[in-house]
């Protein structure tokens, strides 16, 4: 009950459910069941070995189920699966992902029983297997303060695992302080100072990141960008392709009219073109002069009559500037795994498409008419969540902005839009570049350069949104270096783990 109740506080101060200070106690029941210096407190056994995995192992599955509840809905919905086989395959993505709280748990404990520090054994612990562990959809504790601006502005210096490492951190000493009473030991005066300076520098340079970035904005050249949603179911695009298209456009022309035609580019969702591309012709057929440059997505079909999904930017004369292949495909939405080997797995999944993935990164080069010119990187679907694959992206393409094209109806009205949006703010503050979201149903955003967002349209309603953006081009700590906290942490946790402080005192 106790690991349950740990669980359950887990998913409810992550991003989806938003209930941010949750964040920092949500562990500590789960700390304290699989502390071995307390012995038998509370009334039970703490096994010293792997014995206790399952436990723990419970502990993440539960955790992962009420934090992505939604993917049931969309291997059932969308993929198209009986129901049977879309609780079977969550159950297994649920207890994959539940394994990196086990292995944490696992970790945490074997740190204390030679005698390391709680609050260096949970941050490390967490922080190592938080860096290493593979994610479908990657995400960090740390992004439960992304409600909280002035405390994401550490995101720039390393990463999201900055945050992870504020919100364990704090959780690990809390624990270490009602450890230390429970066993009538010494209050742990270093652990407690060391992370009160943590906090101390985090706020600090949260204060001054979020007067410095509009000084800089008010500096930096800007375009005029406008975004339409135009909520369109995700089979109605294919259905009636027409009948969206000239939804868009619709969309568009009101939306030029409001703004007397001095948008620069108009961005349109992933998918919003559902015919295959192949050159400006099939574009120009469709399309009337639009006064704005154009940047939508669509299906581009190769000489091999390969598929991508792919974004491609058009100038006002309906000429094509530049395209770009998505590289990370959705799993059982635009491939199945292992599909290739096992083509029978389609028959299984009618609404999974084969897609190729793409094979660079390079920026889109938006021309404008006054002869300015401004990289744009362009991240399809669920690519803005992969800190990874941005900061390479951000450090080969030097982008002036950050563009995200996505759909989300693959996961009907569910947290998954807001929690999309939630990771997606951390890209803008880790590049200190905005970040413009145009989303079919939703949530279609403008991030600015702190993580905040300034202007979003809701879930399922239509949207048209149009803002300044400035353009912005500089280094950051994280660009350069990478998630380096992630790998101190893991480094600790092992040596922790393996090296003993000292003998373990017997419990009291």
């Amino acid at each position: 009950m106790v690991l349950l109740l740990s669980a359950i506080l887990m998913f409810l101060g992550f991003a989806g459910f938003g209930l941010w200070p949750i964040a920092f106690i949500a562990p500590l029941p789960a700390l304290y069941v699989a502390d071995p210096s307390l012995g038998n407190h509370g009334g039970f056994e703490r096994p010293r070995d792997w014995r206790a995995m399952w436990r723990y192992w419970f502990f993440g599955f539960v955790s992962y189920i009420g934090g992505f509840y939604w993917i049931e809905y969309t291997i059932r919905v969308f993929g198209g699966f009986h129901w049977v086989l879309s609780i079977l395959f969550s159950s297994i993505f649920w207890a994959y992902q539940g394994l990196q709280f086990a292995i944490f748990l696992f970790l945490f404990a074997k740190a204390r029983m030679n005698g390391w520090p709680a609050s260096l054994a949970g941050a490390s612990s967490f922080l190592g297997i938080e860096a290493i562990f593979p994610m479908l959809f990657e995400h960090y504790y740390g992004n439960s303060l992304v409600h909280v601006p002035l405390l994401i502005q550490i995101a720039d210096i390393g990463g999201p695992g900055m945050c992870t490492l504020l919100v364990i951190g704090t959780a690990s000493t809390l624990y270490e302080m009602i450890a230390s009473r429970i066993k009538k030991a010494p209050f742990p005066i270093r652990s407690t100072t060391a992370f009160a300076l943590y906090w101390l520098f985090a706020l600090a340079y949260g204060i001054f990141r979020m007067n410095l970035e509009p000084q800089k904005e008010a500096n930096a050249p800007a375009i005029e960008v406008g975004v339409i949603q135009a909520n369109l179911g995700l089979f109605d695009r294919f259905e009636h392709p027409l009948d969206g298209i000239l939804k868009h456009l619709k969309m568009t022309e009101e939306l030029l009219k409001k703004n007397k035609n001095r948008i620069d580019l108009i961005v349109w969702p992933e998918s919003a073109f559902p015919f295959f591309i192949q050159d400006e012709k099939t574009f120009r057929q469709i399309i009337p002069p639009i006064k704005s440059a154009l940047l939508f997505g669509g299906i581009r079909k190769d000489k091999n009559n390969w598929l991508y999904n792919t974004a491609f930017l058009f100038d006002p004369s309906r000429s094509l500037l530049d395209s770009y292949d998505k590289n990370h495909l959705l799993a059982f939405g635009e491939y199945i795994p292992l599909g290739d080997v096992f083509p029978s797995l389609y028959e299984l999944s009618p609404h999974s498409g084969r897609f190729t993935p793409g094979h660079h990164f390079s920026p889109l080069t938006l021309l404008l008419p006054d002869g300015r010119a401004f990289r744009l990187t362009v991240l399809m679907c669920y690519e803005d969540i992969l800190s990874g694959f941005v900061r390479q992206a951000v450090s080969a393409g030097r982008p002036h902005l950050l563009v995200n094209l996505t759909v989300d109806s693959w996961f009907g009205n569910t947290h998954e839009p807001w929690v999309h949006l939630a990771l997606s703010q951390f890209r803008a503050v880790e590049h200190r570049r905005w970040l413009v979201r145009s989303t079919i149903t939703g949530v279609s955003a403008f991030i600015d350069s702190r993580g905040v967002v300034r202007r979003h349209g809701n879930v399922f309603k239509e949207a048209t949104l149009s803002m300044r953006v400035p353009l912005r081009e500089e280094h950051t700590l994280f660009e350069l270096i990478g998630p380096w906290p992630g790998w101190i942490g893991l480094f600790l946790s092992l040596f922790f783990a393996f090296k003993p402080r000292r003998t373990l005192a017997p419990p009291f």
